[in-house]
This record gives C-alpha cells, structure tokens and sequence, in this order.
C-alpha cells in the first residue's frame, strides 16, 4: 500500500526535522547553512527509520524493540557530524528525545484502534446496504469500498500521527525551556541526574511494548483487545511519565538556580567583611586627618602670632591655611564614614562634568556599615548611568524622616536605555546585579524596601528602612 510508504516518508523527515531543531536548542551548530543542515539531517534519519522498520518485520512483535538501538547510534552520528561536542547534552538530547517519541506511540496507537473500531462497523453497514440495494455491482462496490477504507485509514493514520507529534513538540519545548543555561556547564553527577530517569522511562517503555502483545490458540491478539481499560491507561502512563522527565528538567533548572544564588550570598559575603574593614579603616584615617587639621590650625596660629608685619610669611602661611582647609569635607552629614562617601562621589561628579546636590544626614539608629553599603551602591549606579549621558548630567541625593521611617532618594539622569532586569555593565559579569541586591539586602535587615521609579530618563531610587527598638 503505498499511502503507508508515503505517511512513512512524512512521518520520518518531520521527526528529523524536530530531533535537529530540539538539538539545536541545547548545542551550537557546526555549519553556518542552517536549512542544507537540517534537510540533510532529515533525509538521513527518515531513510534510517525507513530501513530499519522494514528489517523489523523479519522478527516476532516481542523482538521488535531493537529498532531502538540503530535510531540512537544515527543520532548520536548526526549530532557528532552537525552540532560541537558536549558530551554530557548530546546523552541527554538522545535520551529525552527518543523516550518522548517511542512512548507516545502509546498513545497514538490507542487512539488509532479506538477511531478504527468506530470505523470498522460503519464501513460494514455501508458495504452491506450497497451490496443489498446493487446486486449487480458487487465487483465495483467491493474496489471502491477498498479505496475508501484505504483513504480513511490513510487519514487516521496521519491525524494519530499529527497527535504524536503535537504532543512531542510540546514535551520538547517544554524541556528546552526549562533546561540549564548554555553557559553552564554540566558535570558527570549532573548528567546522571538528568539520564537516569530516561534510561528508566525508556526500560518501561521496552517492557510495555513486549507485554503489549499476546498469544492466544495460535493468534496474536492486542493487549487491548484482551483488557480493555488498557487503552485509556498506556496513554495516561505514557504522559505521566513524560511528565516525570519535565520535572527532573525543572528541578535540575532550579538547582542550578540556587547554586547561583548559593554563589552570590558568598560573593555578598566576602564583600561585605572586605567593606567592613574598609569602613574600619577609614574611620581610623579619617581621625587622624581631623586631629592633624587641628593640630595644623593651631600651629599655624602660632606662627601667625610670631611673624606679623612679615607680607610674605603672612602671605605664605595663609596659603597653607587654605590648604589644610582642603583636608575638611564639603558635606557634613554626621559620620565620618558617609563624609567620605559623598566626598569622593563629589570628586568623580566634578571630574565628569556632573552636578551633584547632597542634602543627606546620617541617621544614628541605623548601623553605619548598612548605610554605607546602600549610599555607595546608590551613588556607584547613578555616576555609571552620568556617564553614558551627553549634555547635562545631575545626581542627587537626599535623607529625610517620616514618622519612623527613614528614606534615601537618589536621582539622576540616564540615556534612557535600561538593561533587562537593570543588568551590569561591569567587566565582572561576577558582580552582575549587586549593587541592587546589596541595597535590598540592607533594607530588608531594617523591615524596608527598595522602590524604583523612572520617569522619562529621570532614575529615582528610593530605600526605605524602619526604625525599630530592636535597631536604637
């Protein structure tokens, strides 16, 4: 019959088709000619599943599982020849693919024999009431009555099959979605992890298709025609446990997940003891610097007192009073440590042409460190974004109280381009995003929150932290 041969061909180049597009999901390609690749890829495995499915009917329906075997050894091939080697992706490609297209055969082969046993009865009231009512075309009913059963056979065929690949499309898209980055790269636990549950399914899927068959004085008989409910429970079966492959896919994705996270909190953390000593010695420099202003002043004075009438030593020395008055900071917000934060964003902001408005005070119910860590974030963020910006460039920054609440807004302008989830643009792809959760973290410590506004190329972050008894 050749319509079989035809849906056989069609049903082999699209299974090609989408064993190459699953693949390309997961590995890059070889060759740049993308179509020439995958209608090559295409020829080869249908002609591969044509080959082998004509062999298999040299052996009983109990031995007809090994056609298994020559279709994962085709595709590992193909994937060495078309796509770069990774080993620990091309097992799990080959395993999670043939697993999703051999089970659903279980339930394209259900639904087949429930349309047919619909059919068949049909078919045979049909036949009878012409053969009744025509006695004498009895060899014309009978050629066409085959080609109708031909042509609605044909068409079942292909709408069963067309069922078996929507679903395997959808199992596919769903894995590819939820599967590890590119960019991560799997080690041998993780490949077990993944190849072990389709080993299993495929193991299951073997055992089905030998308890599929059975003999009985003499014939064989479908394991549905012997028990009935079966033809509802393959199908259910068979998507349960691609079901269970998408959930190993999914927790291994939130896996990877939390060991990125786990990644960062270290990162955080490491950061956040170096800061901390920063901090110290800042405090520790910023003292000495206040008491060798003083001591300057003083001597200074003294000096003064000594040599009047003298121009040019009067002269000099007030030279030198100016510049120890270079060694005061412009802000004065309360502590030590917010001085030299603002102090040395202001320096960068003159540096790079920005206008920079401080009207911040430090408020002493909140831990320093955390203040520290949320203003120089801040700060760092907005003079980045001031230096993609042509024209004027501002940032502003300013502290005020709300009953118990205390708020930081920061302000600036930007190009108006912002990176998807505010992404880094720092070399260190390490540091992607810190600065953000650096602030959030703190103030979560304090019960608050961060809020983010933009309003044309207007950047407005807000942090809000709550004064509490457990923080005076």
């Amino acid at each position: 019959m050749f319509e079989h041969e035809i849906l056989d061909v069609a049903v082999g180049i699209v299974a090609g088709v989408i064993s190459f597009l699953y693949a390309e999901k997961f590995l890059p390609r070889r060759f740049t000619n993308r179509r020439r690749a995958i209608l090559i890829w295409a020829i080869v495995y249908a002609v591969e599943q044509i080959t082998v499915s004509n062999l298999t009917t040299l052996f009983s329906p109990y031995e007809r599982f090994i056609i298994i075997f020559p279709q994962i050894l085709t595709l590992f091939v193909l994937q060495r020849i078309f796509f770069v080697t990774d080993k620990a992706r091309e097992f799990f490609i080959l395993a999670s693919f043939i697993v999703g297209w051999d089970i659903l055969r279980f339930i394209a082969s259900p639904l087949s024999h429930i349309i047919f046993s619909v059919w068949s009865p049909i078919w045979i009231e049909i036949f009878n009431s012409l053969i009744e009512n025509y006695p004498d075309s009895t060899d014309e009913i009978i050629f066409e009555m085959e080609i109708l059963n031909r042509v609605v056979m044909f068409i079942v065929l292909t709408f069963c099959r067309a069922v078996q690949f929507g679903i395997l499309i959808l199992y596919l898209r769903i894995i590819a979605k939820n599967f590890a980055r590119r960019d991560y790269e799997i080690n041998f636990r993780d490949s077990l992890f993944l190849i072990f549950p389709c080993v299993t399914i495929l193991l299951i899927d073997v055992t089905l298709r030998l308890t599929a068959f059975s003999v009985q004085n003499g014939a064989m008989f479908l394991i549905y025609e012997r028990e009935p409910v079966t033809i509802l429970l393959l199908p259910l079966v068979s998507l349960l446990l691609l079901g269970v492959i998408i959930s190993v896919v999914i927790l291994f994705q939130n896996l990877i997940r939390y060991k990125d996270e786990e990644q960062k909190r270290l990162l955080l953390e490491n950061r956040a003891v170096e800061v901390h000593h920063e901090i110290e010695e800042l405090q520790n420099i910023y003292a000495d610097i206040r008491g060798l202003r003083h001591d300057l002043r003083n001597h200074i004075a003294n000096i003064f007192s000594c040599v009047k009438g003298n121009a040019e030593l009067e002269n000099y020395l007030r030279g030198m009073t100016a510049t120890v008055e270079k060694l005061d900071f412009h802000d004065k917000t309360g502590n030590p440590i917010t001085d030299i934060i603002l102090h040395q964003v202001r320096q960068r902001a003159v540096k790079n042409f920005v206008r920079f408005d401080a009207n911040f005070q430090y408020a002493k119910n909140f831990d320093v460190y955390d203040v520290a860590i949320i203003l120089n974030n801040a700060l760092e963020n907005a003079l980045e974004a001031c230096e993609k910006v042509s024209g004027d460039k501002f940032i502003s920054v300013h502290s005020y109280w709300r009953g118990n609440l205390y708020f930081i807004e920061v302000e600036n302008n930007f190009d108006g381009e912002l990176e998807k989830n505010f992404a880094t643009t720092k070399a260190d792809k390490n540091l992607h995003g810190l600065g953000l959760q650096n602030i959030r973290r703190c103030a979560k410590k304090y019960l608050g929150d961060v809020d983010i506004k933009v309003d044309g190329k207007i950047f407005k972050l807000t942090i809000m932290l709550y004064q509490s008894k457990n923080f005076e």
